[in-house]
């Protein structure tokens, strides 16, 4: 039975991954470019007023996200909605792409080498960075695609767990960068001492 080589197994996902990620963007924005319909969240409680009868349960209340759909998006909504989707897409893809190369050499040569590090640390500098500033730029365009969508007076949610997880994967990335270069410095140290 042969041993898994997980680094090989890694790389092969994540070689489905930038080629899916690529299709999935091109797609998407091919299908925002052509004026294809596409939701808009919003909060569902600015939507729906306290009077309008849902059938809700005594002492309960509508708090939660609607989806609208937005069936023929003006020129500005899909330049908003290119806007709120594209940037999100990018960054996972130069990400994943990134990690691509980093476990493709990984595999081929030394992983405790400078080279490794700086590029645990590339990543994870892209997504400590890149993440909240792509997050900021969808919300933004997200809130100014919620208010084309007159005469309702609802504006799209933040989720504040998006710029939450891009954190802690750059840091984990910036973790296991230490974590080769203290390998290399006990390599260093143990190859002085033999």
């Amino acid at each position: 039975m042969r041993r898994p080589d997980w680094l090989d197994e890694l790389h092969g996902l994540l070689t489905m991954g930038v080629v899916l990620t690529g299709i999935g963007g091109a797609v998407t924005t091919i299908g925002i470019l052509m004026g294809r319909p596409f939701d808009v969240q919003v909060s569902g409680a600015s939507l729906l007023s306290a009077d309008v009868p849902l059938n809700l349960p005594p002492g309960t209340s509508i708090d939660s996200a609607v989806s609208l759909q937005v069936d023929h998006p003006t020129g500005a909504q899909r330049a908003w909605e290119l806007l709120a989707t594209l940037p999100a897409i990018l960054l996972l893809l130069l990400v994943l792409f990134l990690l691509w190369r980093l476990v493709g050499r990984a595999r081929h040569d030394d992983p405790f080498t400078g080279g490794i590090v700086t590029r645990f640390r590339a990543l994870g500098l892209l997504s400590v960075i890149g993440g909240p500033v792509v997050w900021a730029i969808q919300s933004a365009a997200g809130f100014a695609l919620s208010t084309t969508l007159k005469p309702l007076d609802a504006y799209t949610l933040l989720d504040f767990a998006v710029p939450g997880s891009w954190l802690l994967f750059g840091f984990g990335m910036f973790a296991i960068a230490e974590i080769v270069r203290r390998g290399r410095s006990l390599r260093a140290e143990l190859d002085e001492v033999v």
